[in-house]
């Protein structure tokens, strides 16, 4: 069937827009705009051929639902969590505040794309205390996976990321003048931007990740001990508008080439793993199922292998 080169460029162009302003995880609680509707991937499969540990065998996993979490276990992180339990992992649905006590409970404690307070003049995401409890447990031996996103959720997580050393532009990240890209970003080794890395082979050939993809998101950048794995390249830049989802001329913006998406280090006994989008590790579908985005997307077929990468990086089997 022959198809209207001006009718492609649109079909193209709609469903771009659609991937960024949907795709990306984009704090509809906390925005004035409305977005289209996001559901769970529900065919979504990706087989494991050789699990970590055997079923409900593995480590405690913790994700965090008590800071204003806009992905959860039981929510659009749904995929997240049942990766993991294929895997051997134990998942739990974390809905206290940190504190010594509770961080006995788990081996990895997970936060995912935390949000700022929904009212002016709340208390901040996470207390002063929380932090300091948080980063003495993992110089301890802890095992840490912070997971951000674009505008406004890094400004949830700047003072615990900072608190490790971890900068993070709250904005939203883009190739070019928004809306900025044809589809998502992709990383991959054949071109530096994918880090030859332990957690991009993997324990074998069957772990090997060689591209991955992101919806949006923000960048972070460390100064010391950080291991990135996902770099971006020439030409992106942090977008900071007065209103979400809104780019008159005139937006301040900065450059962030060279900045990173995601990465890993050591920290004192323990292990953190910091990824500024949230999109990618999860499997959402939009538009009466004709876009996907996340590790169900045609092109981030590998994101599910580097998901499972990370955590055996972080629970010590992947050294």
């Amino acid at each position: 069937m022959l198809i209207n080169k001006n009718k492609l460029n649109i079909l193209i162009v709609s469903v771009s827009l659609i991937v960024f302003f949907a795709a990306s995880n984009s704090s509809q609680q906390t925005a004035s705009t409305v977005e289209p509707p996001r559901t769970v991937d529900q065919s979504f499969r990706y087989a494991i051929r050789n699990p970590a540990y055997p079923e409900e065998k593995g480590p405690v996993v913790l994700i965090d639902e008590a800071h204003n979490n806009f992905h959860t276990a039981v929510g659009t992180y749904l995929p997240f969590a049942e990766l993991l339990k294929q895997d051997g992992y134990i998942v739990r649905r974390a809905k206290d505040k940190i504190s010594e006590e509770f961080l006995k409970s788990g081996g990895i404690y997970v936060i995912a794309d935390a949000q700022p307070p929904f009212n002016i003049g709340d208390p901040p995401t996470f207390a002063e205390e929380e932090i300091q409890v948080l980063n003495g447990w993992v110089k301890r031996g802890g095992a840490l996976f912070v997971i951000t996103d674009h505008m406004p959720d890094p400004g949830a997580i700047k003072d615990l990321a900072l608190s490790f050393g971890i900068e993070v532009s709250n904005g939203y990240v883009m190739l070019g003048p928004p809306p900025g890209r044809p589809g998502p970003t992709l990383f991959q080794k054949n071109d530096g931007t994918l880090v030859d890395h332990l957690l991009t082979k993997g324990r074998g050939p069957d772990e090997q990740v060689s591209r991955i993809a992101t919806f949006a998101g923000s960048a972070i950048r460390c100064e010391e001990g950080f291991q990135p794995l996902l770099i971006l390249g020439e030409g992106f830049r942090s977008w900071m508008p007065q209103e979400y989802h809104k780019f008159p001329p005139g937006t301040p913006n900065v450059d962030v080439s060279g900045w990173y998406q995601g990465g890993v280090m050591p920290y004192g006994k323990g292990r953190i793993a910091f990824f500024a989008e949230a999109a990618m590790f999860t499997a959402q579908v939009f538009a009466d199922g004709r876009v996907k985005a996340g590790m169900n997307h045609p092109l981030g077929g590998d994101n599910a292998r580097l998901l499972l990468n990370i955590l055996h990086w972080l629970s010590g089997i992947l050294d």
